[in-house]
Order: C-alpha cells, then sequence, then structure tokens
C-alpha cells in the first residue's frame, strides 16, 4: 500500500506529461526552418549510414553535435518510419525526464508534495511545454543539465556514493555538451559551484571522484569528437569549434538581441505562473534564505539567467535549464504560504491541459498549411519523379528535402542560371517565389509553366513549382 502511494505522484506526472506532450504530438506537418532542418539532417544520417559526420542537402552539417540526430534517427528507425511523431519524440520524452527529475529532485530538497507541485508547475509552463513539442534541441540539453545539477547535489550530500553519482554527472554533462555544445557542461558547474562556495563545502566538490568524473567527460566527447575533426579536416573543426560553439557566446551570428531579451521573455513564457513568481521570491527571500536548498534554486536561477544575458546569441529557449528551479521556487512557496492548497494548482493545470488541447487541434491546423511545406511538397512529388530534376530558385533548398524525399536539391541563385536550367532538353522542375517567377517572366522569353502555386510560410511568400513543360 506505501509503496503504491510513493508511485501515485510520478503516475500522475507522467500522465500529465503524456497528455501535454504526446496527445496529437504527429497531428501538424514539421514547420521550416528549424523542424525541417533538423529532420533531414537525421534521415541523411540513416540514409548515408554515417553516424559521424552529420550531413545536410548532401554537404557537411557543422553547426551541431550528434547526440540530438541520433535519437531522432534511432527512435523513427524502431518505429519503421521517419515521421512527424517519431521526429518529435526525444523532445518530448526529455521534457517528460526533466518532469520526472524535478520531482525527485525536489522531493530530497524539501518534500514529495513540493516536488509534485514543481513537476506539474514545470509541464504547465508555456516555454516548456512548447518545446516538448518541437523539434528543438532545448529540452534535451535541459534534461542532460537538470539530471547533472541534481546528481553533483547528491554527490555532495553522500560521500559513499560520490564516485558513482559524480561519474555519472559528468556522463550526462557530455551528452548535453555533444547535444549543444559547451553549455552542457557550464550550466550544471554554474549551478553547483557557486553553491558548494556559499554553504562553504567546496572540498566535497573538488575530490578524487570529481577528476575522475572529469576524465570520463573529456573522454566521452573526444570519442566523437576526434573522429569527426579529423574526417572534417580543418574547415570543419573551425567552423564547429570557434564560430558555432564558442563564437556564439561573443558574438552572434543569429538570434542577436538586447541586454534585456530574458527580462521580457521569461515572464511572458513562464506563464501562468508568473503570476505567483513574485510573490514566491519575496516569501523565500524574508523567510527562507537560510535553508540551503533555497539557496541552490536561487543560484542555479540566477547563474544560467546571467549566463545567458551575458551572451551575444540569445533565444528564448535557451533559458529552458532555469525553468525547474522557477518551479520549485514556486512549488516550494505554495506549499509554505498557501498552506499546499492543490484546488487552484489543479485548477491551473487543467486549464493549461484544455488549452493545449484546443491549439492541438483547432488552431495549430489552421496555421499548419502556412507554416509547413509539408502540403506544397505533396504537390511536387506528383509531378515530380525521383530521377527527374528539381531545384530551387534563390530559396533555401532545405524546406523542400524532406517531404520531397531528397538527399540534395541544388538553388540557382540568377535569372540567367535559371533560363539556362530551364532550356534543358529533358523535364526539369524549379521551386520558385510567385515575384520571381513574374519578374523572370516579364525579362526573359522562355515557356515556363507554372504547376502548382501555394502560399505558406507565414503567408509571407507564395512559392510556384514550375517547369519547362506543361506535361
Amino acid at each position: 500500500m506505501s509503496s503504491s502511494k510513493n508511485l501515485l505522484p510520478l503516475i500522475v506526472i507522467i500522465i500529465a506529461c503524456a497528455i501535454l506532450f504526446f496527445v496529437g504530438l504527429g497531428k501538424r506537418g514539421l514547420w521550416s526552418p528549424d523542424e525541417t532542418r533538423y529532420a533531414i539532417v537525421s534521415k541523411e544520417m540513416v540514409d548515408s549510414g554515417d553516424w559521424i559526420m552529420l550531413h545536410r542537402n548532401g554537404e557537411i552539417y557543422a553547426q551541431k553535435p550528434p547526440v540530438f540526430f541520433w535519437l531522432i534517427s534511432i527512435f523513427s528507425i524502431l518505429l519503421g518510419r521517419f515521421s512527424e511523431f517519431s521526429v518529435r519524440l526525444p523532445s518530448a520524452l526529455a521534457a517528460t525526464g526533466g518532469a520526472v527529475i524535478t520531482y525527485f529532485f525536489a522531493k530530497k530538497l524539501f518534500n514529495k508534495r513540493v516536488a509534485l507541485f514543481s513537476s506539474l508547475i514545470l509541464v504547465t509552463s508555456l516555454a516548456y511545454l512548447g518545446a516538448a513539442r518541437w523539434v528543438i534541441l532545448d529540452p534535451l540539453l535541459t534534461f542532460f543539465a537538470i539530471s547533472a545539477i541534481y546528481l553533483l547535489y547528491l554527490g555532495l550530500d553522500k560521500q559513499n556514493t560520490r564516485l558513482i553519482t559524480y561519474s555519472l554527472a559528468f556522463i550526462l554533462m557530455a551528452l548535453g555538451t555533444l547535444t549543444k555544445g559547451p553549455v552542457g557542461f557550464i550550466l550544471p558547474l554554474l549551478a553547483i559551484i557557486p553553491y558548494a562556495y556559499f554553504i562553504k563545502n567546496m572540498r566535497s566538490l573538488f575530490t578524487k571522484e570529481f577528476t575522475f568524473g572529469f576524465i570520463i567527460f573529456i573522454l566521452t566527447v573526444l570519442a566523437w569528437l576526434v573522429p569527426a575533426c579529423v574526417r572534417g579536416g580543418e574547415a570543419y573543426t573551425k567552423e564547429l569549434l570557434l564560430n558555432q560553439i564558442f563564437g556564439r557566446f561573443v558574438e552572434a551570428f543569429d538570434h542577436k538581441e538586447p541586454f534585456y531579451f530574458y527580462f521580457i521573455r521569461f515572464p511572458l513564457e513562464f506563464m501562468p505562473w508568473t503570476v505567483f513568481l513574485p510573490a514566491a521570491v519575496i516569501f523565500l527571500i524574508k523567510n527562507k534564505m537560510g535553508e540551503n536548498a533555497v539557496k541552490l534554486i536561487f543560484i542555479w536561477f540566477i547563474s544560467i539567467f546571467l549566463f545567458f544575458t551575458i551572451s551575444k546569441s540569445k533565444n528564448d529557449l535557451y533559458i529552458l535549464p532555469l525553468y525547474p528551479a522557477a518551479a520549485i521556487a514556486v512549488a516550494y512557496y505554495w506549499e509554505n504560504r498557501i498552506n499546499g492548497r492543490p484546488r487552484t494548482l489543479i485548477y491551473i493545470v487543467a486549464a493549461m491541459i484544455i488549452l493545449n488541447t484546443l491549439l492541438t487541434y483547432l488552431v495549430f491546423p489552421l496555421f499548419d498549411v502556412y507554416k509547413s511545406p509539408k502540403y506544397f511538397s505533396q504537390k511536387i512529388v506528383k509531378y515530380v519523379r525521383p530521377d527527374d530534376s528539381l531545384m530551387t530558385f534563390r530559396t533555401n533548398p532545405v524546406y523542400w528535402l524532406y517531404y520531397c524525399n531528397r538527399r540534395q536539391i541544388k538553388e540557382l541563385g540568377t535569372y540567367e542560371d535559371l533560363d539556362k536550367y530551364l532550356k534543358a532538353d529533358n523535364r526539369v522542375f524549379c521551386i520558385i517565389e510567385n515575384n520571381d517567377y513574374e519578374e523572370f517572366m516579364r525579362s526573359y522569353k522562355i515557356k515556363a509553366y507554372a504547376l502548382e502555386k501555394e502560399t505558406f510560410y507565414g503567408r509571407k511568400k507564395t512559392f510556384v513549382l514550375i517547369s519547362n513543360r506543361y506535361n
């Protein structure tokens, strides 16, 4: 009886995750640019059989490490094919794992009720819920990061299990690093090192077990990095290490935002729980700052928030690993100040489940045709056979690779190139924006037949499938 009682909170969390993260997960098409890009990188991995060097559109892809793509590929193989569901499955599973780890972490820090509240608050916060249903790296990185923080905390607390917990923590940090670069180990250490300092327990952190774990971390990362860099050569190594991984912190190639970006976005994206956060912070500072557990969640939140605020490159989901700390803070406040009454919390969780269901089945389908290349691609493949030539004109070929089931599509850059291409003896096809097509037809005296037309990409662009032959 007691064992089933202990399992009940976990069962509630898993049921909530199943409803929020998995129901209708494959209902909408993959949206450009991120979802289609990550899907095709994974698909090319399986098609080529090369699990070391990532490829996109037939070229080496040096922008990300491989773990996320490995998982997409593995789940797609296990499920029999690549689909919207299989491609999104790693994000949904990682978010579920993050909720479970948050439960065990908060239970260790406080008690079972706070732990249950923490997980339910986390999975119903807007950004965390949205990321769980998206083909994006951040839920997986968050799972690795918070699991590592939890294990490092356990190692600080218990000497007899320190070898195991530190070793596992560094393995998870290595997997986080092989998911999204150095933040995989920076974020857990940013949370745990200042905490160990403030509680005057640095001696329990920097031990021989810590050193052993760090060696495991280095060997795990190098097991992929060395063969990848040897095969990719100097240009690949520079792009991966200097530009994509380290360069993004000091110089934003994209996602360039002002320093106050997260001060605005986090309150919006932690909704609906942002309403309770100011009161929680004030209450904990006034009444609970003497507790080491409260010090940890404050240090955890502030260190990650400041790290990404200082970074030149900013994105809403970069700070997802601090969401569990915020959720635990609100849950602990709820337990103390609102006497642990779950009724309001249950109402909010239920409302978020209803909202998510409405978005999944009523709202997102309305936008799907404008955000996903799926539907225009389905029209394209009715005309274009696998052995036919298909190119794009001044539009990213990556958008079309997945749903057109192509390993490579080349891009034409000038009207002269397009004119020459359409003069081919065999039948050829090209995807072109409608404005460019109309300009081309006004300037060049060549027959180019418009076979299909579709408006998508947020209704901002109309694309046309053209050919040098009508049938």
